[in-house]
């Protein structure tokens, strides 16, 4: 089985799927008249401890799939007519085009408050159950296998960017309500919604080997479907923080310039509230508890910051060479959350 595909075949096949896709509501509703609704339990079994789930994702060779875009709505995967997953609805338009799907429930596993007002106004209920990217709790399979029971489908699932923690809920669903493998669901992350290997211990391992809650287990779990989820302040600060470096490494790729579809996005301005979210991080007392690699490593991220800041604000006012000085610090940053990350949130 050859799971690799010719760089420039797959780049032709994505791009035909993207001129030649119809509207996400359109193409959704034809696809749902094909493909009949169920709730099958599934009766796979978990992979055996030794087996990667990251490899297991290839064991079976889906065909070519492109994300949808469109709507404020990114990276949508139609898994199953009870099962559509994606990156988190930007806006009350994204949330119309959901409910034009015929989508009911929306179930977060991200850590910023949804917008659940004008969801509910919709007629769309969200549940928010925010995980990490370490693997998931019991507790956390226990609710979000919970809420694929026991409200209504279909479910839209996302986290921010659609593309780690939002499949790997929406794995416990299809093997909840669609009664598919583990391989096809690992397959289905790692192949479509590109699930990163840095997680296979993590979110991987969590769907190739965690035993799913009997059906008697979740009807038996207290839990009232929370429409938002109030976390530490820390975890707050963090949840903040990583859209704003988002919005500084798309103008780095951009040359620090707004592009099209984010206009109001500046530089020097993005740069500056992202080391405020550094400083405010490090001053909130669940940071300052952690060992002295992770306050190393803080210290490390407010001087990147700081200095991506001061080069920003050189460039705007017209230094040539400070522009380059802004990316190496934008480097330097980088490194240090990816060296904090493996130990403190990928573990």
């Amino acid at each position: 089985m050859t799971y690799r595909t010719d760089r420039k075949k797959r780049t032709a096949v994505l791009g035909c799927v993207r001129l030649c896709a119809p509207p996400l509501f359109l193409l959704f509703g034809l696809i749902a008249c094909r493909e009949p609704r169920v709730r099958q339990e599934s009766a796979a079994q978990p992979l055996p401890a030794v087996q990667s789930g990251y490899a297991a994702g290839v064991r079976i060779e889906l065909p070519e799939r492109g994300p949808q875009e469109g709507q404020g709505l990114h990276r949508v995967f139609r898994l199953s007519k009870n099962i559509v997953a994606g990156a988190e609805p930007h806006g009350e338009e994204a949330l119309r085009a959901l409910a034009a799907m015929g989508v009911k429930t929306i179930l977060s596993v991200d850590g910023k408050v949804p917008d659940h007002e004008v969801a509910r106004r919709l007629g769309l209920r969200y549940v928010h159950m925010p995980i990490r990217y370490s693997a998931m709790t019991d507790e956390q399979v226990l609710r979000i296998a919970k809420t694929f029971r026991e409200l209504p489908a279909p479910f839209f699932v996302h986290c921010f960017h659609g593309r780690h923690r939002g499949p790997a809920a929406a794995a416990i669903g299809r093997m909840l309500l669609d009664g598919v493998s583990r391989e096809r669901v690992l397959a289905e992350m790692r192949q479509w919604c590109g699930t990163s290997e840095k997680y296979d211990e993590g979110l991987y391992g969590t769907i190739a080997h965690a035993a799913l809650p009997s059906a008697d287990e979740t009807r038996a779990h207290r839990w009232d479907f929370p429409p938002e989820h109030r976390v530490g302040d820390f975890r707050v600060g963090m949840v903040d923080l990583t859209r704003t470096f988002d919005n500084v490494k798309l103008l780095a790729r951009n040359r620090w310039e707004p592009d099209a579809d984010n206009p109001d996005l500046d530089a020097y301005n993005e740069a500056g509230k992202l080391y405020e979210r550094f400083t405010t991080c490090a001053d909130f007392k669940t940071a300052r508890q952690y060992p002295a690699d992770f306050q190393e490593w803080m210290k490390s991220s407010l001087d990147a910051s700081r200095d991506l800041r001061d080069s920003l604000k050189e460039h705007t006012d017209g230094d040539a060479s400070a522009g380059m000085r802004a990316k190496k610090a934008l480097r330097r940053l980088t490194k240090t959350c990816g060296s904090c990350h493996a130990s403190y949130r990928n573990r």
